[in-house]
């Protein structure tokens, strides 16, 4: 694990819970498998636990306590919701603090792996989600709507994190995604864009809606749902094309 805080660089270090316990009243206890997926140019890496018991020692006591509690309680009343595919509406505000919350959660997810294999996100990545509380605009984000898993035989967390290219080729890229019950949440993040550029938005979709950059609103459940078949496609696609425009 860290020495130090992977945000700030502060101690002393404390427990930070990767999904938070809160989330129990979301989740159908007789669904429990659970999946961690990473995939680079290095191969997959794969870590199998129950859900909401991981808990990675990497953040400071003023980073857990402060702006990360802040966050978590953000989307405390539209979370469970979410997951459980109840009916709901995100307005801006909201969507923002999904995206924020879905990258927070992702970069703590890397660090359930053994350190030769937390190579995915780089560290830039975690100190400028501390300075801006929020995805950067080399970030989009999106929200999909997946029927909730009827047994085991679905994960009912899945998370999968993928790597592109290296920075000496001219910066790194990533998907990450999430997905807790019937709530699927995506974050891709492209190389640094050039001065005067960004990235278009996501297009609206049946099953997937832009989060980052927001609409104006995201009315749930989505009126269609990712089959669970695409889960890995939708995550691990072979390729990441980034197009950007005029900012």
């Amino acid at each position: 694990m860290a020495k130090v805080c992977v945000f700030c660089g502060g101690t002393p270090l404390t427990k930070e819970h990767v999904l938070p316990r809160w989330l129990k009243v979301a989740l159908d206890p007789s669904v429990r498998r659970f999946r961690y997926i990473r995939l680079s140019e290095e191969g997959l890496q794969r870590h199998d636990a129950p859900p909401l018991n991981d808990q990675v020692k990497v953040v400071c006591s003023e980073c857990n306590s402060g702006w990360m509690n802040q966050l978590e309680e953000s989307v405390r009343h539209f979370l469970p919701a979410l997951i459980q595919g109840t009916a709901c509406t995100l307005d801006a505000a909201e969507q923002q603090a999904l995206a924020t919350w879905t990258l927070k959660t992702l970069l703590m997810f890397q660090y359930t792996h053994r350190p030769g294999v937390r190579t995915v996100i780089p560290s830039e990545d975690f100190v400028r989600l501390r300075e801006l509380r929020q995805p950067t605009l080399s970030m989009l984000g999106r929200l999909g709507f997946m029927n909730y898993p009827p047994d085991d035989s679905e994960p009912l967390v899945d998370t999968l994190c993928q790597v592109y290219g290296a920075p000496e080729a001219g910066g790194v890229a990533w998907i990450g995604t999430l997905k807790i019950g019937c709530m699927v949440a995506q974050i891709i993040r492209a190389p640094d864009l050039p001065e005067g550029r960004t990235l278009p938005p996501f297009e609206s979709l049946p099953s997937l809606r832009p989060i980052w950059p927001q609409e104006e609103h995201v009315v749930w459940p989505l009126p269609a749902a990712i089959p669970h078949q695409l889960m890995t496609a939708l995550a691990l696609p072979q390729g990441l094309d980034v197009n950007t425009m005029p900012a």
